[in-house]
């Protein structure tokens, strides 16, 4: 067998696991959390690779740049986000009950600002991968709009773009999970409930009369 010349890099091996698509899950679950705790500037691959207990190679192997982990983790993290928003939604009780669910979901642990980090990876990413992290992020407001849709048509709501309440409840949501801040910023107000989150969108700022 002929030996590797010299300062030429070995493409990264399958990692020697009997299951790939574990390591696979495992990184992905990590990255994403890592990414919507610090951002994107502040995670490495080396981190990654740390806290998913794989090696550097395995995480390489399946992913050869930052660029398309964080594209691949976000697009899982919104389908998943996708399917837990619409099992709620799903579930028994009042529209303004399951959005309060669906609010404590969202804000069970504190998070970088969606459009923050984006804007951050922008110059990393290629217009595909943007696209394609829109696209996912834009199948979390339609579950919504569903939702809103069947409750305007049931008068439970008055009659509006549902699409437009799935954007407006996911940007009050998005304020309120920041107000827990995350570990390198302070907080921008005092932390709300997410009952607060659902109220606010609910009642709206105005007064009746």
């Amino acid at each position: 067998m002929k030996p590797t010349p010299p300062n030429v890099k070995k493409k990264p091996g399958r990692p020697k696991t009997s299951e790939p698509s574990v390591v696979k899950a495992t990184i992905l679950q990590t990255a994403s959390a890592l990414f919507m705790q610090y951002g994107y500037d502040s995670v490495s691959m080396e981190q990654i690779s740390a806290d998913s207990g794989v090696t550097k190679a395995s995480v390489y192997y399946y992913f050869p740049n930052k660029a398309e982990l964080f594209t691949a983790a976000v697009i899982r993290m919104m389908k998943n986000i996708a399917g837990i928003t619409q099992s709620i939604l799903a579930a028994p009780g009042s529209m303004r009950e399951r959005l309060t669910a669906v609010a404590e979901a969202h804000m069970r642990t504190p998070h970088v600002d969606f459009e923050s980090l984006m804007r951050e990876a922008a110059s990393s990413l290629t217009a595909a991968q943007t696209a394609a992290i829109r696209e996912a992020e834009h199948s979390v407001h339609v579950v919504l709009a569903e939702a809103f849709r069947l409750e305007i048509e049931a008068g439970a709501i008055r009659s509006g773009d549902p699409l437009l309440y799935a954007y407006a409840f996911s940007a009050i949501m998005m304020l309120g999970g920041r107000s827990a801040g995350d570990a390198s910023s302070a907080p921008l107000f005092s932390p709300v409930a997410p009952s607060d989150v659902v109220d606010l969108f609910w009642c709206g700022v105005g007064r009746m009369v």
